[in-house]
């Protein structure tokens, strides 16, 4: 993936009419140095298919912004002083997808969500359809692969060493409570209390055993085999029975 200035951990543009309050424009703005912070739904100029870029003549934003063979390309907002301001994401239409609002921003969507990031390295989502679903606030955002597998409906996050999940709205559907988390089947998560100290939980935080497994694994057929502290293996099934194998 594609990235600028970017992101730190999060292993996601705004459509030109949903952008944030003006409030937080002015804000952005005042952090950034740049020109007042307005809508903007298309840039000027036209795509140079040749050098594969948007040639802009709008010197308040970046003019000659590279797409590097991805259909999505970073821009910037220009600084009231000449220099490169927050990010944007452009097509090559020349229409804006993501507002130039944030200070960094990944140039090809994960699971149909841009990452973006604010001046204090807080990370938040920017979906395909252009609306900012997570304003930046967590440390990590984890749009992982495998985990996807299992869920697709819920994706990890983590802020103040805790790690919890939210849906595809940035509702959060399982509490930052645990120092790490780990989906292994629909509706069940393994939940860290200490290093090498598991147990299972769903969704509502429902404690189904106790953390006394020294690691995670996914279920298959209902059942996962799971290891405790004495080296003895166990084999537990999803409603949280443990029977010694």
């Amino acid at each position: 993936m594609k990235k600028r200035n970017i992101i730190a951990g999060m292993t996601i543009p705004m459509l030109v009419l949903v952008i944030s309050c003006q409030g937080q424009d002015a804000k952005v703005a005042q952090e950034t140095g740049a020109k007042p912070l307005s809508v903007v739904a298309q840039l000027g100029g036209a795509y140079n298919a040749t050098e594969d870029l948007w040639e802009n003549p709008d010197t308040a934003y970046e003019q000659f912004i590279r797409f590097d063979g991805e259909e999505f390309a970073s821009f910037n907002r220009m600084r009231a002083n000449g220099d490169l301001g927050p990010y944007g994401i452009l097509d090559k239409s020349g229409k804006v997808v993501v507002q130039p609002n944030y200070f960094s921003i990944t140039t090809k969507p994960r699971f149909g969500f841009f990452e973006v990031q604010d001046s204090l390295q807080q990370v938040g989502l920017v979906n395909t359809k252009g609306i900012e679903v997570v304003s930046p606030q967590y440390k990590s955002i984890f749009l992982d692969a495998e985990q996807m597998k299992i869920d697709s409906t819920i994706i990890k996050v983590a802020k103040d060493e805790k790690q919890g999940f939210i849906d595809y709205n940035g509702n959060v559907v399982v509490p930052l409570k645990y120092p790490s988390l780990e989906v292994v089947d629909k509706n069940r998560i393994m939940y860290m209390e200490s290093p090498q100290h598991w147990g299972l939980m769903d969704y509502k935080g429902k404690i189904l055993t106790a953390a006394v497994f020294t690691h995670t694994n996914i279920f298959v057929d209902g059942k996962v085999i799971l290891q405790q502290a004495d080296g003895q293996e166990y084999s537990v099934d999803v409603n949280g029975k443990i029977i010694k194998r």
